[in-house]
């Protein structure tokens, strides 16, 4: 019976080809497209799951409370660790970990920069990034170890690394200080790509805590790194969490205007559920692995719905076979049987050139992405699910034309008395509003997307980031850097140069310790902390809009502060240029005041801001280049810094280039909608073109009939078209509601967005109908153009 079917089926295929070829390639996109959905939502989820103690290993967050505010960070105090290992028998290890780091590795005449991070002794017994050589329990006790990954070793110590091995040998390293000897004590497997954490060097935690200007680390009050913990198996985390919130509280004696709470948040959630409002996880990345889950729900639907539309409406072209089948024995179930083979068939025909295209196309799916997914490395059980899905859209997707066809009256068939329900008419049209629904819903949210984005990067941000090269101070470069700029002045291409402790548009630092007269008790604001150099506004072109920039003319401005408008208004503070506060207790003066600019991302709203006079402080270098001379600027920067740091190769980045990337993941986000959203369109016009084919082919006599009456080419063209473009119309008046809610919930995760406007839908709309349009075009201009005399000869 079976082979029946299989017969039945082909021959079936070779005498509607155009039919088939309509629904197979359809099904092959969608397929392809939620297969490639597949892979990215499998790739976000599998991030540190390759962890052996995953259950057990958790990150130290803390709800930091200002004044009627609460911000959820990572960043923890360094005694903290200690505390938890020693009295808390829960915690099993505490491991430091600094933020990312860039160290500068040397060995003979190679020299080049490595990202890399400080991390506490126990870092590779707790987390599972296997050493190739080494002892896990050894390679971070004394401050002169390092680790380095099997690529790094391979860079520094040849191809035969292995052989010859590499434990034992010195090589160079340095962070923001002269170059040391260190001794490679372990190298490591290259770190996966589902890690949250990357690097290539580990240096021990000691170093950083111990080093010059680190003293401030060992305070309680200052939060400069992370902690991850690994807990005893079968731990109550609710009760620990009880235990541990108020540590860093009792230890400062902390109000509650100043209170940092802790609590433990599982390692495997970093990637995906990171993003905290008012101390309540709200959720992070993991939204948009539930928004493309159902983008590939979507795009199944509208890819089945082609399949029912196209097997219902032409069930007249069938129904003679039909009848001849049930009148020889045929039973409803065999009739159901053989259609839902023909189905599946054509549904496993689909999902073969969907893997074909899926292979084909990956590397560029990679690239879009960022990622870097194998085939051959999916797990079995991937496959299965993807062969499941398949399987399921085949069965699904022919199940309603299987029961319709199967269910035709026999006498009625074979006196060819067979006709559209009215039912099955209606249910056809309600599949083409609901896919094109869905398809106005895709081009909605991708314009959204698209113009949130573009808001975000071409966004006055307060200062001018174009043309801006940030440079890492280090070596002679940081410690002569007054002579550093003034031989940078003098060389073409350069416009100014200042000094900062890092990107402006990325503050890391912030500081609730600072006072002034009048404050009222219960106010408690935290403050981003930019220290900067000479002509920082200037530079960087930020508006002064009171007093003035710190200035070589002033020998007091080593206790000069200036502050942004956002901070001068929460302070309170009536003409505040000239007037003393108190930062770290120490007095200071305020020279000037600064318009606002964005010291953090588009997600949350400009904060009080201060600027410091702190050179000794300054790790980055900002140099402006002239409008139109960059590549003079960058010979410039490139020849003094040799002159002035040769040990250390240049490296620099663009600001506006460093601003951008910071949205890296909005931007593929919203590459990967743009792409969904414009196969989900070419799907439902592939169905569209099926039915409006059909469509011509039933109404051939009746526009014979009109067009011998007098009708125009044109007058048939609209009389065709025009019942396509109204279910067109329908499905936006339906999408635009669940647009808007949907879309309005994604931008409130920006401080600053776009406004949803009417006539950002009208574009949706306008598309939707247009490319609908077209798609019926050709077969409408074919009817029409058609002799009449050909179609009515048989009357």
């Amino acid at each position: 019976m079976l082979n029946s079917y299989f017969k039945t089926t082909l021959r079936f295929f070779r005498r509607h080809k155009g039919y088939a070829s309509i629904n197979i390639v359809g099904l092959a996109i969608g397929l392809a497209c939620s297969f490639f959905i597949l892979l990215w939502i499998h790739d976000e989820v599998s991030y540190d799951q390759f962890h052996e103690d995953k259950d057990q290993l958790y990150r130290v967050m803390r709800n930091a409370h200002y004044s009627d505010d609460i911000y959820t960070m990572s960043a923890i105090t360094y005694p903290l660790a200690q505390v938890l290992e020693d009295d808390y028998p829960e915690v099993e290890n505490a491991v430091l970990m600094s933020w990312r780091e860039q160290f500068s590795l040397s060995r003979g005449d190679q020299t080049f920069r490595e990202n890399g991070n400080y991390a506490g002794p126990d870092f590779f017994e707790v987390f599972s990034y296997p050493l190739l050589e080494g002892d896990p329990a050894t390679a971070l006790q004394a401050p002169d170890n390092v680790a380095i990954s099997a690529s790094t070793a391979e860079k520094y110590f040849g191809a035969s690394w292995r052989a010859d091995g590499v434990v034992g040998q010195p090589i160079r390293l340095g962070t923001l200080g002269a170059l040391t000897d260190f001794t490679v004590t372990a190298v490591f497997e290259d770190v996966p790509a589902a890690s949250s954490y990357q690097f290539d060097v580990i240096v021990p935690i000691e170093v950083f805590v111990s080093g010059p200007g680190s003293s401030w680390v060992h305070e309680w009050g200052n939060n400069g790194l992370r902690l991850m913990v690994r807990t005893v198996p079968n731990t109550d985390i609710d009760a620990l969490n009880a235990k541990i919130v108020d540590i860093i509280n009792q230890n400062m004696e902390a109000d509650d205007n100043n209170r940092s709470d802790l609590f433990l948040q599982p390692y495997t959630d970093i990637r995906l559920k990171s993003e905290y409002e008012n101390g309540v996880l709200v959720g992070g990345r993991i939204k948009y692995v539930q928004l493309f889950g159902v983008v590939a729900l979507f795009i199944l639907l509208i890819a089945s719905i082609n399949f029912m539309n196209l097997a219902t409406a032409r069930s007249a072209l069938r129904a003679r076979e039909i009848g001849v089948r049930k009148a020889i024995g045929a039973t409803k179930g065999s009739l159901v049987s053989q259609f839902l083979s023909e189905s599946v068939m054509m549904t496993m025909t689909a999902w073969l050139l969907a893997v074909a295209a899926a292979a084909v196309a990956l590397p560029g799916f990679n690239a879009l992405t960022g990622k870097s997914i194998s085939l051959l490395a999916l797990p079995l059980w991937m496959w299965g699910l993807s062969f499941g899905l398949a399987l399921l859209t085949g069965v699904l997707a022919g199940s309603y034309p299987a029961l319709y066809l199967s269910s035709f009256n026999v006498v009625r068939v074979l006196r060819g008395r067979v006709s559209a329900k009215r039912g099955t008419v209606s249910l056809r049209q309600g599949l083409v509003v609901f896919q094109f629904a869905l398809s106005i819903l895709l081009i909605i949210g991708t314009l959204t997307v698209y113009r949130q984005i573009d808001y975000v990067l071409t966004k006055d941000l307060g200062l001018d980031k174009e043309n801006v090269l940030m440079v890492t101070l280090e070596s002679d470069l940081r410690n002569q850097f007054d002579t550093f700029k003034q031989e940078l002045m003098q060389r073409p291409g350069i416009a100014g140069v200042t000094a900062s402790n890092g990107n402006p548009l990325d503050v890391g630092q912030s500081s609730t310790g600072l006072d002034w007269e009048g404050k009222a008790p219960d106010v408690n604001l935290l403050f981003h902390v930019v220290n900067a150099g000479y002509n920082f506004t200037e530079v960087l072109d930020i508006d002064v809009v009171q007093g003035r920039d710190f200035s070589e003319a002033y020998g007091a401005d080593s206790l000069a502060v200036m502050f942004n408008e956002t901070a001068i208004d929460q302070m309170g503070l009536q003409d505040p240029v000239g007037k003393t506060i108190t930062m770290w207790g120490t007095d200071v003066t305020i020279i000037g005041i600064v318009s606002d600019f964005h010291t953090q991302s588009m997600y949350s709203e400009i904060e009080p801001t201060v600027i410091r006079f702190s050179p000794e402080s300054t790790w980055t270098a900002m140099v402006r280049a002239r409008s139109g001379q960059t590549q003079e600027a960058i010979a410039s920067l490139t020849a003094v810094h040799q002159q002035f740091n040769s040990e250390y190769p240049l490296s620099y980045r663009f600001l506006d280039e460093a601003h951008e990337a910071s949205y890296q993941s909005e931007i593929r986000i919203g590459r990967l909608a743009n792409l969904f959203a414009g196969l989900a369109i070419v799907i439902a016009c592939l169905g569209l073109f099926g039915l409006a084919s059909f469509t011509a082919e039933q109404r051939s006599k009746e526009i014979g009939v009109r067009k011998v009456l007098g009708a125009s080419v044109g007058g048939v063209v609209v009389l065709f078209a025009r019942d396509f473009l109204k279910l067109v119309a329908v499905a936006f008046v339906l999408a635009v509601p669940v647009a808007y809610l949907t879309m309005n919930d994604w931008l409130t995760q920006f401080a600053y967005r776009v406004d949803l406007t009417l006539g950002g839908f009208l574009v949706a709309g306008i598309a939707a109908l247009l490319i609908a349009g077209l798609t019926v075009s050709y077969q409408s201009l074919k009817a029409a153009l058609a002799n009449p005399v050909d179609a009515l000869k048989a009357e």
